[in-house]
């Protein structure tokens, strides 16, 4: 329960008395995020607390963490809009927002720099241009809204966000945002963030990458479990998703989803990739991804794997690949996996942990893999590659495979001569795992 507010609802509640007593209506507003509802009051029944976590405004429920505040007076959010059209963009800051400039008059490639360092800030997009970008540059958190709009950005990041910190990306519900890049450039991402992304918002992001990277951030990216839909379309010579730090052990080193749906496809390398010893964390939603790349992988973890919810749906379509491979150890203690390895695709893993052997590694050995509640479906059709003598494995764990519950099967066409699990040792406890061909 928000304690704060509900001691604030008490003293509104107070007010209100007061107020009304002099047969004097009073107005309300109800504040989430970056919107309001207002309400007309008469008297203190109007609002109520329900319980201990809700209240009730003129007939009308709120959970408490839904609710940033109550106010008297109209809220004044500090939000730039910025609204692109017919080659140009139109760009309008309100006078409240101090520190924040606009150098680029109606250019289409708009670049905002905040000076601001108390204030988080909004800035909503929308509107279509074949020609532009958007440029923030700041050193405080803030809030990026997709309000329905398609960038192509011809000589660089269609995104470009110069700010370390936390950055929140809202896709506005019922919108379709379109982001690309050009062929090219020397940029990192057609979508990049110095900081760390946080996307939430019911709405669509289409990515496209020509350059490199499709979407990328230089520290983590969560996936709220509040998103929509988010769709890498190509990453033509680099990642679908990429992040990291470049600090070993860093608590910033991370991809997680927790809800939505990911659908990944036509990347030149790995479709997702959580660099410089990252992790990658499956706690909900759908994962469908599409691997075309020579010797890439759909997930890559450069240390620990861990699903605990969510449905992935891999299939590998090139040779020396694997779905999820992690350079440490991997945890599978939830939600549902499926691959298929095509034919032709030879030498591909379904699942592979590497036990590492990097000198500066901070976390060494490793190699495990433990199964805890993840359901498992493969199919394999491929074969060993010949070139480097690499067969073709469903499972493999370079030290010790643990399996306690959950349902592994592995299907191999008669015409593959694929193994279903490897490893160097098992201690099988509960759940059951099989091979079948």
């Amino acid at each position: 329960m928000n304690t704060y507010l509900k001691k604030a609802i008490n003293i509104i509640l107070m007010l209100i008395g007061f107020v009304c007593y002099a047969n004097a209506q009073q107005r309300l507003y109800v504040c989430n995020g970056y919107s309001y509802d207002t309400y007309e009051v008469n008297n203190d029944a109007d609002i109520k607390m329900d319980g201990t976590d809700s209240v009730v405004i003129a007939g009308t429920k709120y959970g408490l963490d839904k609710v940033d505040s109550i106010t008297f007076s109209e809220p004044q959010y500090r939000k730039v809009v910025i609204k692109y059209a017919n080659g140009a963009a139109t760009v309008t800051i309100p006078s409240s927002m101090s520190g924040v400039t606009c150098t680029s008059g109606n250019n289409s490639h708009v670049v905002i720099n905040n000076t601001n360092t108390t204030e988080e800030y909004m800035y909503s997009i929308e509107g279509e241009s074949s020609d532009g970008s958007l440029e923030i540059n700041g050193s405080f958190k803030f809030t990026l809204e997709l309000n329905g709009v398609s960038l192509t950005n011809k000589n660089g990041p269609a995104i470009n966000l110069q700010c370390g910190k936390r950055i929140d990306i809202i896709l506005k519900e019922g919108t379709v945002n379109n982001i690309i890049d050009s062929k090219n450039g020397d940029h990192k991402a057609a979508f990049y963030a110095k900081g760390h992304l946080e996307f939430k918002g019911a709405g669509t992001l289409n990515v496209t990458g020509y350059t490199k990277h499709a979407l990328a951030a230089k520290e983590y990216i969560i996936l709220k479990a509040s998103v929509g839909n988010i769709n890498i379309l190509g990453a033509e010579n680099g990642d679908g998703i990429h992040c990291g730090k470049g600090i070993a052990n860093s608590d910033k080193n991370y991809f997680q989803m927790n809800g939505g749906n990911l659908t990944i496809q036509n990347c030149g390398s790995d479709c997702i990739d959580s660099d410089d010893y990252g992790c990658v964390l499956i706690k909900g939603g759908k994962i469908t991804i599409d691997v075309i790349g020579r010797d890439v992988s759909a997930i890559l973890c450069d240390s620990i794997f861990t699903m605990t919810g969510g449905d992935i749906d891999i299939t590998i379509g090139s040779i020396l690949s694997s779905g999820i491979h992690a350079n440490y150890e991997g945890y599978f203690n939830g939600g549902t996996l499926k691959t298929l390895i095509k034919s032709g695709a030879n030498g591909s893993r379904g699942i592979r942990i590497k036990k590492v052997k990097k000198t500066d590694a901070t976390v060494k050995d490793g190699g495990n893999l433990y199964f805890n509640g993840t359901d498992v479906n493969m199919s394999i059709f491929a074969n060993t590659e010949v070139t480097q003598n690499q067969p073709c494995i469903g499972i493999k764990a370079d030290k010790k495979l643990t399996i306690t519950s959950g349902n592994l099967n592995i299907d191999i066409d008669a015409n593959s001569n694929a193994t279903g699990f490897s490893y160097e040792s098992i201690d099988h406890q509960g759940g059951q795992y099989s091979t079948n061909k």
